[in-house]
């Protein structure tokens, strides 16, 4: 409101001569006429992809690398799962897959430069999209100063004209730098190339149908009357030019000769021509000619080279453009404040490239650059959590601007000593304090990385329970069959957890002079393998028979509210959906917890020169009152804890180690 008003003041102080008039300076277009196209799909459709290979295969190429991509909705920086628009998005009508619209939409933009779709809106929000057929709607510029668009005319196929208003539908729009009111398609700035090559392929078929000779005349000694050339033309066509003669001897009587004409240059030079004319087409749809087959000039050495330049040149450029377009105008439709966008972590070709990004971010991480700042420029993707506007400095992970304090000899370790950023056994509270952050923040870092891969082992799930209710099977076979599933991944992330908190500890021990050997943990060894694979067995059984238990649940509410088993099935799907996240990040955060406890403790048996475990409790208000008193318990490294576990996450009862979120100091 304050803009508002300073907004006025300013334009009543200026001199009426001097008043800000707006000019209608938008367009070279009339108002209140509507805006007829010079490229229509139905035309680009007879004339370029039906009728010429390249265009069909140019844009059968985009299409079918970005139609499939999924989109994915956010608000301010996180992932909304199963919001209105991804479901609808992914499911836009009763005919058509979200893949069907994309195909159309893509299609639509390469071929003419314009896409609409129609939303069917209830309650104020779309529940379908309809791609529309782009030839039938013109827009009519408005004629109000301020206001862009007047309506839509409406020509269908009953001939009845009809005008609809701005918002009846939503134009995805290649810009016309000469009409900003309707775009221009790659196939347009490609049609003279496509003719010349349409032609050349025409010529090409004649000279073949012509028995592939060249072009010449029959010359007579004598010159025709009209009866004579008539029977003469006849006689030709008969007998040399029909499909079925073709091939045979030629016989002439006399009176005349056959006199051959040379091959014009364009005719010889016919194969060049086509090469040149696929190129042509190919950089008009922004692709290179190694996707047409041109592999003799094309700048790329290998095939995921050029699939990769593929989504980068054409691909995520396109998508950018419709993705600015469903902000504008279908983002304000919902009631959040969202931001549409599409997920390319599944695209292969694009898999490479994301593991340079990663290992730049890591040595500029090691560099002690925060990992926001990282994440930032080099659009990894990653969402926000606690401490990663946070520099830290090498082999330490220690915030930026920590002293290093090394620790005194001792004689009893011979030549071991230990580097320290924050001394093991941490006698102040701002110690502890900052000594359970530092580790809390790496281990909700892993959080929400298992998270993202178990979620979809809860959703394969749930669709496998509901199968096996409508099909009356057994649910528990359903749920165990995913064993396998979950040991791949549980493993491995298991693995990966141990391995950086194991090497993180080992990191601060080395030998004192650079000649003797290096203390370096090793994650392979058979103690670290043999509790890899229990702890997964146990954490699995432990994972299925919860969900087996909640699924028996709902099936007995069900069956007693006297439900049929298609319906029951709906609600196991609808539980599965609404809970994959929070079952997901459940057993991420409890086994994060496990995996960077074991790795700790099982560095530091490793290196023979840490004998005890302390027990650190969180330090804020989520700490769990048992946890809380057991603060400064220590241990031999194979001891157990007076509640039972043997390190925060492992052993003792599920109460004590489930989201358990305590770390340990050694000394």
């Amino acid at each position: 409101m304050l803009e508002k008003l300073r907004e006025r003041i300013f334009y009543s102080l200026l001199p009426a001569k001097r008043q800000i008039n707006q000019f209608d300076l938008t367009s070279f277009y009339t108002s209140n006429t509507p805006i007829y196209p010079q490229m229509t799909v139905q035309r680009a459709v007879k004339d370029g992809y039906r009728l010429s290979v390249f265009v069909y295969r140019s844009i059968r190429t985009i299409v079918q690398a970005a139609s499939g991509i999924p989109w994915i909705v956010t608000k301010d920086g996180e992932e909304i799962y199963n919001h209105p628009f991804t479901k609808t998005w992914a499911s836009p009508n009763r005919e058509f897959s979200g893949q069907d619209n994309m195909e159309f939409i893509i299609a639509h933009l390469k071929l003419c430069g314009n896409s609409i779709i129609q939303p069917l809106m209830v309650n104020g929000q779309p529940k379908e999209f309809w791609v529309c057929m782009p030839d039938m709607i013109k827009p009519i510029p408005s004629d109000v100063k301020g206001e862009w668009l007047k309506g839509w005319e409406i020509q269908p196929t009953n001939g009845k004209v009809i005008q609809a208003p701005p918002e009846q539908f939503i134009h995805f729009m290649q810009f016309d730098p000469g009409n900003p009111y309707w775009g221009i398609g790659d196939l347009q700035a490609a049609a003279r190339t496509i003719d010349a090559d349409n032609e050349a392929q025409d010529t090409q078929k004649v000279q073949l149908q012509n028995r592939n000779v060249p072009p010449g005349v029959f010359q007579f000694e004598q010159s025709l009357d009209d009866g004579q050339f008539a029977e003469a033309t006849k006689r030709v066509r008969e007998k040399f030019l029909q499909k079925s003669k073709r091939g045979e001897p030629w016989v002439l009587g006399g009176g005349y000769k056959w006199q051959q004409m040379s091959l014009t240059p364009v005719e010889m030079d016919y194969i060049q021509s086509r090469l040149q004319n696929k190129r042509d087409i190919a950089a008009a749809f922004g692709i290179d000619p190694w996707l047409l087959g041109d592999r003799e000039h094309s700048t790329y050495n290998n095939v995921s080279e050029a699939r990769r330049a593929l989504y980068e040149d054409s691909v995520i450029p396109l998508l950018d453009d419709i993705r600015s377009t469903l902000n504008l105008k279908v983002a304000p439709l919902y009631d959040d404040d969202i931001y549409i966008s599409y997920d390319l972590s599944n695209v292969s070709a694009m898999r490479e490239d994301f593991g340079k990004k990663v290992e730049q971010a890591g040595k500029l991480w090691s560099m002690g650059i925060p990992f926001e700042q990282i994440n930032n420029k080099l659009e990894l993707g990653f969402d926000e959590f606690e401490g990663w506007e946070t520099g830290y400095l090498p082999f330490s992970v220690a915030p930026v601007g920590t002293p290093k304090v090394e620790a005194e000899k001792d004689e009893d370790w011979e030549n071991w000593t230990l580097v320290e950023v924050i001394p093991w056994k941490s006698k102040s509270e701002e110690e502890k304090a900052m000594h359970w952050k530092r580790i809390d923040r790496r281990k909700v870092a892993w959080e929400n990385v298992l998270a993202k891969r178990f979620k979809p082992l809860y959703e394969k799930e749930g669709l496998l329970v509901e199968k096996a209710c409508k099909s009356k099977s057994d649910i528990q076979v359903a749920i165990e069959s995913m064993k396998d599933d979950w040991t791949k991944n549980l493993k491995a992330a298991l693995f990966v957890i141990i391995e950086d908190f194991g090497k993180e500890l080992g990191e601060n021990i080395k030998s004192v002079k650079p000649s003797e050997k290096k203390y370096t943990f090793d994650p392979y060894s058979e103690a670290v393998l043999t509790w890899l694979t229990a702890h997964a067995a146990e954490s699995i059984r432990s994972i299925q028979e919860t969900d087996l238990m909640e699924v028996r649940s709902i099936l007995e509410r069900g069956v007693a509210e006297g439900l049929t088993n298609t319906q029951i099935a709906k609600e196991l799907r609808k539980f599965y959906n609404e809970n994959a996240i929070y079952k997901a990040m459940r057993v991420a955060r409890t086994e994060t917890a496990a995996a960077a406890s074991y790795g700790q403790l099982s560095s530091a048996e490793q290196t023979g020169v840490l004998k005890t475990k302390i027990w650190l409790s969180s330090r804020d208000a989520r700490v769990r009152d048992s946890h809380a008193a057991l603060d400064g318990e220590s241990r031999q490294l194979n001891g157990v804890f007076s509640n039972g576990c043997t390190a925060p996450g492992i052993g003792g009862d599920a109460s004590e180690v489930i989201n358990c979120r305590c770390v340990m100091q050694f000394e």
